[in-house]
This record gives C-alpha cells, sequence and structure tokens, in this order.
C-alpha cells in the first residue's frame, strides 16, 4: 500500500496533447472516485450509458492520478473524504496538470463546508450523496460543453470595444488619478468600489484593470442588473437548488460562487430591485449566500464591485435604492470622467483608436489632420469611448488615401443656422478651442451657473474651476 507522505511519482503527460474533444468523441468518458470501492462501481454501472457515457471507477485519489496519467477523461466524479489524497488534494492535483478538467465532488451532508473548500480548490460543482445519477449527468455534460465552448472561443474579439489599456491611458490628470486609485485597490483585496459615470465612460474597463492589478486567483465575473429580469437575476447570482421551481431541473451554482476568490463586477446596480436589493446587502453582510431554495448558508470570498450611471444618492431620497446598501457598497468611490471633461483625451484616444484598428487590420496608420483635432476635441461625445472609436472605425472604412480626419455624428461648433454657433479655424490647440467654446456658452447662456453647467454637462465646481482658468 503506498504511503500517504510518500511523494507521488506519475508519468509526464501533456492533458492538451491527449485529450479528445468530447463533442468529436461522441462519448463523455467520466472517472469515478470513491474509498468505498463497490459504492464507486455502483456509480459508475448507474452512470453508464451506452453511446453516450463511459465510466470507470477507482479506489483512491492515487489511483485517480495514475489512471489520468494514461488514457484520457472528460471529467472526474470524487468523494470528498478519503485516505491519503483527499477529494479537495485530488482537485489540486489535477489543475497543476489540466486546469480545465471538470471535477465535480461528493460529499454526505455532514461535510458541506469541506465541499466549498473543494469549489474554491477549483472543483466545478459538488452534490450531496446519495448522488441523483440524472443530476450527475447534467452538471457533467454542462462543465464539459462550457469547456468546450472556452478552449474553441478565441481570444477577446479586438473589435468588440475599447480596451482598458486604451481608455485609461491618457496624459489628463483625472484618468491618472484613477489609475493611481486601481494600484491601491488592487492592495486591499477586500475594500469594496462603487463607480459612477456616465455609459461609455469605461466603467467595467476600471474593475477589470482592479481585479487584474490584484493577482486574484478567482475570476472576473461580470452582471448587468439592468439586463435580466428580476427573477432571473436573483436565480444568476445566487444559484438554485434542483427542484426550487418548475424548470430547475439540476442544482446550479451562481455567479457570486463563480466568483469566488475573484471579483463580481455589478453594473447598473441602481436597476436592481428592493427585494433582491436586501438579499445582497446580507450577503456583504454575512460572507455567506443561500441559494434559491437552499437551506443551509454557503461562505464566499467575493469582491464585490458596483457601478451606476445614475445618482444612487437621489435613488435613496426616491426610495428606489436601500441607503444601507448604498453605505456598504460606496467603501471606496470613483466617479468616471466623461470625455467632453478631458478634450485632450479625446484626441489621444482617436489616435490610440486608429493605430489599434488599423494594426488589427494590416494597414498603415493615417495621422489625423488638426482640422479633426478641433472638431473632435468641440464634439459632446454622449456615447463617450464607444461612440468615439465607432467614429473611428467608420472613418477608416471610408478613408482611400488623403488627409484622414474623423468627424463625430454631429458638429454642434460648427454654425447652425438661424440659431446661431461658432465656427473654429483649424490649427487651434486643445485648451484654445475649450475656452472659445466655454466663452460661447457662457456669453448665450441663461440663468444661474448651475443650469449652464448641466447643459455643458459638467459639474458646477468643474465649470468655475474653468472659468477661473480661462479668465472668464
Amino acid at each position: 500500500m503506498r504511503s500517504s507522505h510518500a511523494p507521488l511519482q506519475l508519468p509526464a503527460f501533456s492533458p492538451r496533447r491527449e485529450r479528445r474533444h468530447p463533442a468529436a468523441a461522441g462519448v463523455l468518458r467520466l472517472l469515478v472516485v470513491d474509498d468505498d470501492l463497490l459504492l464507486a462501481r455502483l456509480v459508475k454501472a448507474n452512470l453508464d450509458r451506452p453511446g453516450r457515457v463511459h465510466a470507470d471507477a477507482v479506489g483512491s485519489g492515487e489511483e485517480a492520478m495514475e489512471r489520468l496519467a494514461r488514457e484520457p477523461y472528460d471529467a472526474v466524479l470524487s468523494d470528498l473524504v478519503m485516505p491519503g489524497m483527499g477529494g479537495m488534494e485530488l482537485v489540486r492535483r489535477l489543475r497543476e496538470v489540466d486546469p480545465a478538467i471538470p471535477v465535480l465532488i461528493m460529499t454526505a451532508y455532514a461535510s458541506i463546508e469541506g465541499a466549498v473548500d473543494g469549489i474554491r480548490a477549483g472543483a466545478a460543482d459538488f452534490l450531496r450523496k446519495p448522488v441523483d445519477a440524472a443530476e450527475v449527468l447534467s452538471l457533467i455534460e454542462r462543465a464539459v460543453a462550457e469547456r468546450s465552448a472556452g478552449a474553441d472561443t478565441p481570444a477577446a474579439d479586438p473589435h468588440s470595444g475599447p480596451a482598458a489599456e486604451d481608455v485609461l491611458s491618457g496624459s489628463d490628470p483625472r484618468l491618472e488619478q484613477v489609475r493611481r486609485l486601481a494600484r491601491r485597490l488592487a492592495d486591499a483585496p477586500d475594500s469594496r468600489l462603487l463607480i459612477t459615470g456616465e455609459s461609455g465612460t469605461g466603467k467595467s474597463l476600471l474593475a477589470r484593470l482592479v481585479h487584474d492589478l490584484s493577482g486574484a486567483a478567482g475570476r472576473f465575473v461580470e452582471v448587468n442588473c439592468a439586463a435580466l429580469p428580476p427573477l432571473l437575476l436573483e436565480s444568476e447570482l445566487f444559484g438554485h437548488e434542483k427542484g426550487a421551481f418548475t424548470d430547475a431541473q439540476a442544482l446550479k451554482r451562481g455567479l457570486i460562487e463563480t466568483a469566488e476568490g475573484g471579483t463580481l463586477f455589478l453594473d447598473e446596480i441602481g436597476a436592481m430591485p428592493l427585494e433582491l436589493q436586501a438579499k445582497l446587502l446580507l450577503v456583504l453582510e454575512t460572507r455567506e449566500i443561500r441559494r434559491v431554495g437552499g437551506v443551509h448558508p454557503i461562505p464566499v470570498r467575493t469582491r464585490v464591485v458596483a457601478a451606476s450611471n445614475h445618482d444612487l444618492r437621489r435613488a435613496v431620497a426616491e426610495h428606489t435604492f436601500r441607503h444601507d446598501l448604498l453605505y456598504r457598497l460606496d467603501v471606496v468611490s470613483v466617479e468616471m470622467p466623461p470625455l467632453r471633461e478631458m478634450p485632450s483625451a479625446v484626441v489621444e484616444l482617436a489616435e490610440r483608436f486608429t493605430r489599434r484598428i488599423c494594426a488589427d487590420q494590416r494597414r498603415p496608420v493615417p495621422p489625423l489632420t488638426p482640422a479633426s483635432f478641433a472638431r473632435l476635441a468641440g464634439y459632446p461625445w454622449p456615447g463617450n469611448a464607444r461612440e468615439l472609436r465607432n467614429a473611428v472605425e467608420r472613418a477608416l472604412v471610408f478613408y482611400a488615401g488623403g488627409p484622414f480626419e474623423v468627424l463625430p455624428p454631429a458638429r454642434p461648433l460648427e454654425p447652425c443656422g438661424a440659431a446661431g454657433g461658432i465656427t473654429l479655424p483649424p490649427g487651434l490647440t486643445l485648451d484654445e478651442v475649450e475656452r472659445r467654446y466655454l466663452h460661447f456658452t457662457l456669453e448665450r447662456g441663461a440663468g444661474e451657473l448651475r443650469e449652464i453647467a448641466e447643459v455643458l454637462g459638467i459639474s458646477r465646481k468643474t465649470l468655475w474651476e474653468k472659468r477661473r482658468r480661462y479668465g472668464l
């Protein structure tokens, strides 16, 4: 019998080379691991499906590692508590040689906390003994399908949207302040972050940057609270037990569990229903969740980053957002500045988008004309970075040589008939463009500075600072 303290020598193998694609092979190969070999063989017999699933059974974690070194399997179903190499140690060892293989943990009712630790170690899910064959097959096929989709999915599409290194790397002092905050938060993994700002300013990019800089072992999971109906949102966040509702055919882990050890980014948090806000508040206070239809609490250590393009304090006053949840989320807050408050960043960003798109399309990079600088800096960009990138890509689609100009969808700085307007000649510096437009707006503005600031889309404090800077 092998000593549990002796080092285990395994044949070298390459999981990616030997592993076949499950869909191509047609039959899923499953390895059942349990020190009660009679029970393991019984589970194997219940899971075997001709033409669909072929299961094998072994009696220890050490045997499982040796078998996996010799033969390809699509998934592993393992007991949690075993002599020698237990279920959690098996998960960790498998993660070293094949990070993608799904491992499901079987556990007795009394070992539920240990099963949670197994999930933290990298297990795909856990089931209580005695296991239900249909539930096991459902979970395994879903886990294998997710693995296959991940293996077949290419890297992030460079055309899908602005990248963090583009949007957050400008020379504007406000962007430098955002980057400094991201570096500080990366060293404080338990601190929550509330990000505010208009759509397209890069709120999700900042959340991902903080996650990446932190070096967290868990995943970055993004949820748009406004994109899902309330009942579906609750199930997606918290998961559900089998039979919790009509269509709950199997246990499902929620996204809060999926982000264990990582970051859960809740975008548009203001759209979350009040009753669900109460459940989220309880998670933040207790660091535990209960699945829909569940009874037992499951401990979680997930960093929560929330974002909103609405004023949450106004939502509190209107009784559409809980004040206690706001206090829990707003440990550190940052407002992503809109592009119209950073004219120099608009031009820098347009040039970076031009270089990135041209590199992706393997074409020469045309330089922007001075006329483009003035138009880009003068347009308010209500869609912020997303709208600017679309404008750059549109200009490149129709570019056939000669001067390269990026034109915004509208041109509010050009003459506008009887209503009057302002004309800016090419060749002006960005500061001069901003000074002239601000002077034009103040001269024709009616009412208090607060109302003029709202028209410009900036705060009253920012308007006051810009007036002082330009002597207006």
